[in-house]
């Protein structure tokens, strides 16, 4: 094989695209896995370049939220461990337990950090996000009605 040269945008978007693949494929284990690795780069290159990425967001909104609801400020590294939890429970050998998620839904919102990073980078239509957020639809479609009928 050759040797190839790729900076860490060109590996995050591969590994961002093949992990859309696999979600749309009903794959979403290993796509869970892929996403996580291409959202922590694309975070990081945000990061780098003075941006503020999709998790810090995330995190601000949430700790906002816990603000409002409960009068005291939340720990933003307690928010970033719960949103994490999942991506890094598949990658790491982390507490050793029997895992119970659900699959679909941590895919979709770790894939929703990990596009929202890429397109701060690179703004722009993409026709492989659109194939994901018509599979994201759909996912959600079928998981509010599941939820109406408890």
């Amino acid at each position: 094989m050759d040797i190839v040269k790729l900076t860490k945008f060109e590996v995050a978007k591969i590994q961002l695209v093949k992990a859309i693949e696999l979600f749309c494929s009903q794959e979403p284990l290993p796509a869970i896995t892929l996403a996580g690795a291409a959202e922590d780069i694309l975070g990081k290159l945000v990061k780098k370049g003075g941006g503020t990425n999709a998790l810090e967001e995330e995190i601000k909104d949430q700790c906002e939220l816990y603000q409002t609801v409960f009068g005291c400020s939340g720990e933003p590294r307690e928010f970033a461990t719960l949103m994490n939890n999942s991506r890094n429970e598949l990658k790491h050998l982390m507490s050793g337990n029997q895992l119970e998620f659900n699959l679909e839904e941590e895919a979709v919102n770790l894939f929703q950090r990990a596009i929202d990073n890429f397109q701060k980078l690179e703004p722009g239509p993409n026709t492989v996000f659109q194939q994901f957020d018509d599979k994201a639809a759909a996912w959600y479609r079928r998981y509010s009605s599941r939820r109406a009928e408890k």
